[in-house]
C-alpha cells in the first residue's frame, strides 16, 4: 500500500469515524460510493488487500481486513490473528522440486512454451498443455470450464473475531482457470512469482460459490509460477471462514534440473571483482526469485516501483526495494528519458532471453561474485560448508560495513538479512563440485 492510498484510508477513517463504530460492534459496513468520495480514490483499488503487507497501515496497526459483500458495498472487521489471510510459513523450503517429463507431443507447439511465460494464464496455460495438472490432480481427462469475472449468488460467512454472520450476495469473483475432471473440479488462483501469504477470500468465494452449483467435490488451488518452477498448493476449507489447510504440496521444473552445478574455484578464479558502487542502496529484498521473475516479465506494465508493486501485491516501498535490487545487481537502470521508469541492461536483455532457470541462476550467481560484500558472503557460506544457517549475523554485518562506505553498522545489520536469505537461496538453487 502506498503512501497516498494510506493518506486515503486516514480520510476514511477520521471522516466517518469508524474505528468506533468498529470498537463497538467489531465490523462496520460502508459502500463503494463513500470510500471513494471521503478516500477520493477508486473504491477497487483502496479494497484491494490481497497480502499481509499490503494492507493499509491504519488496518495493521488496528487488526482489521476488509471483504466485498454486496455490488458496491464492503465491510471492515476486526481479524486479530489474520484468519483472513493464508500465510506459508517454510513449508516449499521443505519440498523437493520435482523433474516433470512430458511427452514430447507439447515440443510441437510454437506459440506457447515455458521460455516465454510471463502472465498467470500463460503459466496455467502451459500446466495445462503439458498434462502438469492432470499429474497434480490425479485426473485422467480435464477440461477448461471457467475462467474470468462472474456474480456470485448468495452465500454467508463468520467473521473472524466476533462470529457475526454476514451474507455476500452479488460480488464480483475472478477464478483465473477451472477445471472438471471425473473426481472434482479444480478452481485455480494463479501469480507470477511467490507469494508469502494471501488473502483467502481469492479461493473462498469461488469455492462458495461453485460448492453451490455441482454435486462434484471443488477443490482450490493456489498456483504460483517462479523462475521456472511451478508451485501448487491444493487446499481444503472447513466450516468457518479462515479455517483453510493444505491437503498437498508440490513443485515442478519441465524438462530441466532445477538444480545449477558448478565448479566453484574455477568461477571463484575466473569472474573479477567490480569495485564500482552501485548508485543504490544496498540491497534489502530477500527473494532473488522476485527479482528474477521482474526480468523475465519487463514489459511495459512492469517499468515502475508502483507496477511491480501491484504485480507482486507488494507494498510500495517493496516495489522500489526490488527495483534497486535488479540495479545493484546490474539487470536493470534508471530511464533518463522517463523520471520513475526502468528500462533492462544489456545483461537484463541476457537474462531475459535464457532459455532456461539454469542460465539465469548461473548468471545471478555470477554477479553476486563481483559484488565485493556478496563475493565475500559466498567465501564464508563455503567456509560455513554451505550451510546457510550457521553463518554469523555479526561476521554478516562486518562484512557490509567494509564494503558499503555508506551504510552504518544499524543500517548494515538490518542489510544482513537479505544477505543471509540470498546465501540460502544459493544453498536451495546450486550445487557445488572442485
Amino acid at each position: 500500500m502506498d503512501t497516498k492510498m494510506d493518506e486515503a484510508w486516514n480520510k476514511v477513517f477520521q471522516s466517518l469515524d469508524l474505528l468506533s463504530k468498529i470498537e463497538s460492534d467489531g465490523f462496520v459496513q460502508i459502500s463503494a460510493t463513500t470510500l471513494k468520495k471521503e478516500g477520493e480514490r477508486e473504491a477497487r483499488l483502496m479494497a484491494k488487500h490481497d497480502t499481509i503487507s499490503s494492507r493499509p497501515t491504519i488496518f495493521k496497526k488496528h487488526n482489521l481486513s476488509i471483504l466485498p459483500i454486496k455490488n458496491g458495498e464492503y465491510v471492515i472487521y476486526r481479524d486479530s490473528k489474520k484468519k483472513s489471510y493464508f500465510k506459508y510459513d517454510t513449508e516449499f523450503d521443505n519440498v523437493l522440486k520435482e523433474i516433470y517429463d512430458p511427452s514430447p507431443d507439447y515440443e510441437a507447439i510454437e506459440s506457447l512454451n515455458g521460455k516465454t511465460i510471463t502472465s498467470e494464464s500463460q503459466a496455467i496455460d502451459y500446466a495445462n498443455l503439458v498434462s502438469l495438472l492432470k499429474t497434480f490432480t490425479n485426473e485422467s481427462q480435464l477440461h477448461l470450464t471457467i475462467r474470468g469475472r462472474l456474480r456470485s449468488g448468495n452465500f454467508s460467512l463468520n467473521l473472524p473475531d466476533n462470529n457475526v454472520q454476514i451474507e455476500v450476495n452479488g460480488v464480483q469473483i475472478e477464478v483465473d482457470s477451472g477445471y472438471e475432471g471425473k473426481n472434482g473440479i479444480y478452481l485455480i488462483e494463479a501469480k507470477i512469482g511467490k507469494r508469502d501469504d494471501f488473502h483467502i477470500r481469492q479461493l473462498y468465494y469461488p469455492w462458495k460459490e461453485w460448492s453451490q452449483k455441482t454435486v462434484k467435490p471443488v477443490i482450490p488451488i493456489f498456483f504460483f509460477y517462479s523462475n521456472g518452477i511451478f508451485y501448487l498448493t491444493k487446499f481444503q476449507f472447513g466450516e468457518n471462514f479462515g479455517d483453510l489447510k493444505i491437503v498437498e504440496l508440490r513443485s515442478f521444473s519441465i524438462n530441466e534440473d532445477p538444480i545449477l552445478i558448478v565448479n566453484y574455484e574455477e568461477l571463484i578464479r575466473s569472474v573479477p571483482i567490480d569495485v564500482s558502487e552501485p548508485n543504490v542502496p544496498f540491497p534489502q529484498a530477500n527473494d532473488l526469485d522476485k527479482i528474477i521473475d521482474i526480468i523475465t516479465s519487463f514489459g511495459e506494465d512492469l517499468k515502475t516501483k508502483d507496477q511491480i508493486s501491484e504485480y507482486f501485491d507488494f507494498h510500495g516501498r517493496q516495489g522500489d526495494y526490488y527495483a534497486n535490487a535488479a540495479i545493484y545487481l546490474g539487470l536493470l537502470k534508471r530511464d533518463t528519458k522517463n523520471r520513475g521508469s526502468f528500462i533492462l541492461t544489456d545483461l537484463g536483455e541476457k537474462m531475459r532471453s535464457c532459455s532456461n532457470r539454469r542460465c539465469r541462476n548461473r548468471l545471478i550467481f555470477t554477479q553476486l561474485l563481483r559484488r565485493p560484500s556478496f563475493r565475500s558472503a559466498i567465501i564464508l557460506l563455503k567456509d560455513c560448508d554451505f550451510k546457510p544457517v550457521d553463518i554469523d549475523k555479526d561476521d554478516v554485518t562486518q562484512i557490509i560495513m567494509k564494503n558499503e562506505m555508506r551504510c552504518n553498522h544499524t543500517t548494515c545489520r538490518r542489510r544482513a538479512s537479505t544477505v543471509k536469505s540470498w546465501m540460502k537461496w544459493i544453498c536451495a538453487n546450486i550445487k557445488f563440485n572442485s
